[in-house]
């Protein structure tokens, strides 16, 4: 996470000297931030609303890395810490003087060279208005972790640039980050994230976690309700898909089987289908009976009968109805071929009963209309005649 605030690096300490400049401005050295301690801020000024407390680690390798200490050189001092970070466009309403470069690292802390130069500023100094906070921007590396000196802390700061440093009334530093040389009683009050320990304890509640009772802050208890909210529907919506794709994996399967079944009795089908050479020995037998039949009885209508019905209209025919009425396919071929066998195709009859077919070709009438008109023409002639011609 990446945030500008007011809120100092640490603690600071007393002032080694404060001398006032001819012009009446103040130079100071101060010590103004310490490294490798931890400190306690509001979830909610850490950007984790989620947390009623975060641990903060100012790792000293952080604050003392060169890149951090030269950031603390050339800023503005400020009254109060301002809204908004100095820059350019706000520096002439807010800075009250500024640091300069020679950044030291004094033991645990870090001390400045700082120059007052604006008379109000300098007023409230000399009124006791001399603690300092930095103000600065940061990344927080959320891996927990223990600090060197043994306090476990939830984050830990990296990256760290100064912004600005700021003369308050109460700091969340202390009195050892202060202006003079002379610490506030013990019974003055500094500004800190949180109210005294005795104020912030967190109360803690069981709640049911996975089935299991765990001790919890009511916002962390929010917190996790919320997951927990969301993980039950999650695992709603995957049980409502699932059981979907299962149905629609039973309805493919279903498909399939359906498929494999057609497929099988196509190709059976295609397998018993009649062969061409069948298919003529077929058609030779079918045209066979029906001139049997057309012998036996030329009034038997033959079209759209199957030959067992043909055999038995036939016998029929020739015997009566009554005698083929119980007889079974078998019986009435037996009776067919008793009958049949002295029938005697007849041509003629057989051509009759197909029909006269009528030839309208063109040609054939064409040629028989010229011999006709030739004979009517030519017949009177002598045969001689005729051949000389």
């Amino acid at each position: 996470m990446r945030f500008f605030d007011t809120i100092e690096l640490g603690q600071a300490a007393e002032v080694s000297s404060m001398r006032e400049t001819r012009n009446g401005s103040l130079v100071v050295h101060a010590r103004a931030a310490r490294g490798g301690n931890v400190q306690d801020y509001l979830g909610a000024e850490v950007g984790r609303p989620d947390m009623a407390v975060v641990r903060v680690y100012r790792d000293a390798d952080e604050i003392f890395h060169k890149d951090s200490l030269k950031t603390f050189g050339h800023k503005a001092v400020t009254l109060d810490h301002p809204s908004e970070p100095v820059t350019s466009r706000t520096w002439k309403d807010v800075a009250r003087g500024h640091t300069g470069d020679e950044v030291l690292r004094d033991g645990e802390f870090v001390k400045i060279p700082m120059l007052v130069a604006d008379q109000a500023a300098i007023d409230a100094v000399k009124g006791g208005k001399r603690e300092l906070s930095v103000g600065y921007q940061c990344d927080l590396d959320w891996t927990p972790g223990t600090s060197p000196n043994g306090e476990a802390y939830d984050a830990r700061q990296i990256k760290i640039t100064v912004d600005h440093v700021a003369i308050v009334d109460r700091g969340r530093a202390g009195p050892d980050c202060r202006i003079g040389d002379q610490r506030p009683s013990d019974d003055a009050k500094t500004m800190r994230a949180l109210t005294p320990i005795a104020d912030r304890t967190v109360r803690m509640k069981t709640h049911l976690v996975d089935g299991h009772p765990v001790e919890m802050s009511d916002a962390a208890i929010i917190a996790v309700s919320g997951l927990q909210k969301t993980l039950a529907t999650a695992v709603a919506d995957n049980l409502t898909l699932s059981t979907t794709v299962k149905a629609k994996d039973t309805a493919l399967a279903a498909k399939d089987e359906e498929i494999g079944r057609l497929k099988t009795e196509l190709q059976t089908a295609k397998d018993s289908a009649p062969k061409p050479e069948q298919l003529d020995r077929l058609v030779a037998d079918r045209a066979a009976l029906v001139t049997v039949v057309k012998t036996l009885d030329s009034r038997i209508v033959t079209d759209g009968k199957t030959d067992a019905q043909l055999r038995r209209a036939a016998v029929a025919a020739k015997h009566g109805d009554d005698f083929v009425k119980d007889a079974s396919d078998a019986e009435i071929i037996g009776m067919f071929k008793a009958v049949a066998k002295d029938a005697k195709p007849d041509p003629l009859a057989a051509t009759l009963a197909g029909g006269i077919q009528h030839n309208d070709s063109a040609t054939t009438v064409g040629d028989a209309y010229a011999s006709m008109c030739s004979n009517l023409t030519d017949g009177w002639k002598a045969a001689s005649s005729q051949k000389a011609a």
